[in-house]
């Protein structure tokens, strides 16, 4: 009985044995399959993309600003075509105070001397409407300025000025003929900054006053068209 029981004890224990033998080695087997399994389901996944950095270098511009002054004074020069006579040179006299970054306030004084209407020119040396004295044309204005296009212009790779395009309108006198008749000027303008302290200026602008020279209560369009230089101090 106990050769038996004993016979049975050592069959079920060699069982016992051999199953986790066997168990063993089906692990070892399986366990290389899923990690290949597994390389190979990442090698499905696409690479990731390196991003490159463009190199970009800053370009150097030397640019030239307003100073920190307010005021400037120039002196311009140009073309005045007067009402009803003809087109003579100009020269004038300007200020400026720049009240903050958008508004400026300005003053201008010009003269010029009128030539001879076109009634003057057919008649010859026969008919004048005004003397030699009368002939004389100024003007001061008290204007009012705004820059509504701020820019800057491109010479070259490496230099650029500070610019505005503005427009102005105000009231002054203007002595011609022997009237003195209030005036009211409307313009518009170009500012080039060259340096801190230096500007140029291109301007247009139209004089508009009441004259009785050729006819009772005309209106006159007297234009300007003038150029300068202002320093800020």
């Amino acid at each position: 009985m106990e050769n038996r029981s004993e016979h049975l004890l050592l069959t079920s224990g060699f069982s016992d044995y051999g199953t986790g033998k066997a168990l063993l080695l089906a692990c070892s087997l399986a366990i290389p399959q899923w990690a290949m399994a597994q390389d190979s389901g990442d090698s499905d996944k696409p690479a990731p993309v390196q991003v490159i950095a463009p190199e970009v270098k800053p370009r150097s511009i030397q640019e030239a600003d307003i100073d920190a002054e307010f005021f400037e004074v120039g002196v311009f020069a140009g073309i005045m075509s007067i009402d009803n006579f003809s087109s003579e040179p100009l020269l004038g006299v300007s200020a400026a105070f720049h009240a903050t970054e958008d508004f400026f306030l300005q003053f201008n004084y010009g003269f010029t001397e009128a030539g001879l209407t076109s009634f003057e020119e057919l008649s010859g040396n026969n008919v004048r409407l005004l003397n030699d004295s009368d002939r004389d044309f100024s003007y001061y204005d008290f204007l009012v300025g705004y820059n509504i296009f701020p820019g800057e212009v491109f010479f070259s790779d490496s230099l650029t000025f500070n610019s505005a395009f503005y427009l102005v309108g105000g009231v002054g006198n203007t002595e011609f003929g022997g009237e003195s008749n209030f005036t009211t000027t409307l313009g518009t303008g170009f500012r080039v900054v060259l340096l801190d302290w230096l500007t140029v200026h291109v301007d247009f602008r139209d004089h508009m006053f009441t004259s009785d020279l050729i006819r009772e209560s005309q209106l006159t369009h007297n234009i300007e068209l003038s150029s300068g230089f202002t320093l800020f101090f």
